[in-house]
């Protein structure tokens, strides 16, 4: 393989790719083009022209160029080597073959059906053994899967794939379901709370599961000061009486504590083995086999304490720009039917999701700016209309947001505004032609929508800086420092009660970030009086009432919610939504095609 690597860097810089062509070339050229000397240059053209690949005449005398002529058919030989680099799981090599610049059209194509043909669900063989395989391509690049630190809602969903946590929140019955603790109960002030665990369940690496690993659990997020951190924050001490009870002693009472404990943060992880990103070790239905920048895969977990995953493997493959990822994401390769091509477009069906949470645009106050002026904000709240951004756009599953939650914003009026109107709100306003920074998450959609804000400001007389910002950056500090406004968005978990809380608990979102000292006193003081309430009803009102606060003095301006669509074949059985638009992967299973006889 590493030869056929080699003599596509070749392909990669001759003009030419046309097969029996002869094309004029110096010595010296190629040996720079393989990175190799002059002596060795002449050792690897000897070596393909043996092989059949090129045909190769050195010049002799001043004036006379050496000559270079393929062989070989170069698009088998490129369709090969693109097989043979998925097939050894070389996403990233595969992906730069597929884009690069100097790939004629037409290989291209055949290239980008190859890709395509690998996404979803692909039946494979290994030592006489059936392997139900889904593979999912994703554009983004990984962001952090550590429990301690995730802020992605598909590496959140991920991690629930790998880990478990004591509890587990069910949106539908709105209450709390055993996972690593099969029973739990509270002293009647709500100080003490007494988990009891599950005998006989193995960690990923074999070992039993025990209480110390809960302790583990909540000490490290202190110790790594987690943006979860202030879901443990009322814990005293911690108590073992064995090794399947755990005690948690409270400094003040705290009906809310079961949801906590079922955050994503405090997935349970081992005490005895050192953290690594690349190979964490869980109790969940799979486990990790590899994770790099190019994919991460995921194998069923066979001593796993419930049902055993009735898919094999998951791979979720870096693909940027290069295929539709809702249309590839749970699609059948190969399905014993008795037939080839599936047909995906006539027999796929749709699976659409509310997603809960929204997009939004919020100001950062910890740096000073015109954006602290009142009339400037409203000057933006005109331009950023989700109405006219939605219309302009084309965006047919997106629905105007006047809250986080989808419901609420639904019993809303929403209108077009006028840039007259923006313009009045500019007039009453300071600002005096000064450059104002926006930054925003990657993709297309979030550049068009950048570039279209930019261009409603430019028309009223606002000069604005849109740049783009990746996961990395995003939860570095350059946007606190830099940034003078944010276009972001924040997908709520299953339990939406603690997603809302963590908007503005969590050190880690844009909204908590772009607070300033006095305005985080408010939330903050707002959040203990919210945590201290008896009952979900009051706790949502209260929740509602911060929500009219933010948006009254437009600290943000919401703009739209998402409805998410994926495509899949009938044959998948066991689809169940979770609150991040993925479907759980333990549960998945193909349906084979019976034909009668």
């Amino acid at each position: 393989m590493k030869s056929n690597q080699h003599f596509m860097q070749l392909l990669f810089g001759l003009t030419e790719w046309e097969s029996g062509k002869e094309q004029t070339i110096r010595i010296q050229d190629l040996a720079e083009l393989l990175c190799c000397t002059l002596r060795n240059v002449k050792l690897i053209l000897r070596k393909w022209e043996k092989e059949g690949l090129l045909r190769w005449k050195a010049g002799v005398g001043r004036g006379n160029h050496s000559t270079l002529t393929i062989m070989c058919d170069i698009g088998s030989f490129v369709t090969d080597t693109f097989h043979t680099l998925l097939r050894e799981g070389k996403v990233k090599e595969a992906v730069e073959l597929l884009q690069h610049k100097n790939v004629p059209v037409q290989i291209k194509l055949q290239l980008q059906a190859i890709w395509d043909s690998q996404f979803g669900f692909v039946a494979e063989r290994d030592k006489n053994q059936h392997l139900d395989v889904l593979r999912i391509p994703r554009n983004r690049a990984f962001s952090t899967i550590d429990p301690a630190f995730v802020a992605v809602s598909a590496e959140s969903h991920f991690i629930r794939q790998i880990c478990h946590t004591l509890v587990m929140y069910d949106p539908v019955t709105e209450d709390f379901i055993p996972q690593l603790a099969h029973d739990w109960e509270s002293s009647e002030d709500l100080t003490v709370w007494t988990f009891y665990l599950r005998k006989k369940v193995r960690f990923h690496h074999g070992r039993i599961f025990t209480g110390a690993d809960v302790v583990h659990t909540v000490e490290r997020l202190i110790e790594l000061d987690s943006p979860f951190c202030w879901q443990v924050e009322d814990i005293e001490s911690m108590e073992l009486p064995n090794d399947q009870t755990i005690l948690f002693h409270l400094r003040k009472p705290n009906g809310f504590f079961l949801h906590l404990i079922a955050s994503i943060g405090l997935s349970i992880l081992p005490c005895d083995v050192p953290f690594s990103e690349q190979g964490i070790i869980g109790t969940g239905p799979f486990r990790m086999i590899e994770f790099t920048e190019s994919r991460l895969v995921l194998g069923a977990f066979e001593e796993y304490y419930r049902e055993r995953a009735l898919l094999d493997r998951v791979e979720i493959w870096r693909a940027p720009g290069t295929t539709s990822y809702a249309e590839l994401r749970y699609q059948l390769t190969e399905v014993e039917a008795g037939t080839d091509s599936l047909e995906q477009s006539e027999n796929s069906k749709d699976l659409e999701f509310q997603e809960q949470g929204c997009h939004y645009l919020n100001f950062n106050f910890r740096k000073p700016g015109i954006h602290h002026d009142f009339a400037f904000r409203q000057a933006i709240k005109q331009l950023i209309n989700p109405v006219e951004m939605i219309r302009d756009l084309g965006k047919v599953r997106f629905s105007p947001a006047g809250s986080f939650l989808p419901e609420r914003s639904r019993m809303m009026d929403f209108e077009a505004s006028s840039l007259e109107e923006a313009r009045g709100w500019l007039k009453q306003s300071a600002y005096q032609g000064e450059t104002l920074t926006l930054f925003y998450g990657e993709g297309k959609k979030c550049d068009d929508e950048a570039d279209w804000f930019k261009q409603r400001c430019e028309r009223i007389g606002i000069s604005l800086q849109v740049m783009s910002i990746n996961k990395a950056e995003f939860l570095s500090d350059y946007p606190d420092r830099c940034a003078d406004m944010a276009m972001m968005g924040e997908v709520l978990q299953r339990d939406v009660e603690l997603g809302l809380i963590e908007i503005y608990k969590n050190t880690c979102t844009m909204v908590y970030r772009f607070l300033d000292d006095e305005r985080r006193a408010i939330v903050d003081r707002r959040m203990t009086e919210i945590l201290g309430l008896a009952d979900r009803q009051r706790r949502m009102k209260a929740l509602e009432k911060m929500e009219d606060m933010l948006r009254e003095e437009l600290w943000l301006t919401f703009i739209y919610h998402v409805k998410r669509r994926d495509r899949y074949h009938p044959a998948l059985q066991g689809i169940a939504v979770d609150s991040f638009g993925w479907i759980d992967f333990s549960r998945l299973w193909v349906k084979p095609f019976v034909t009668s006889l």
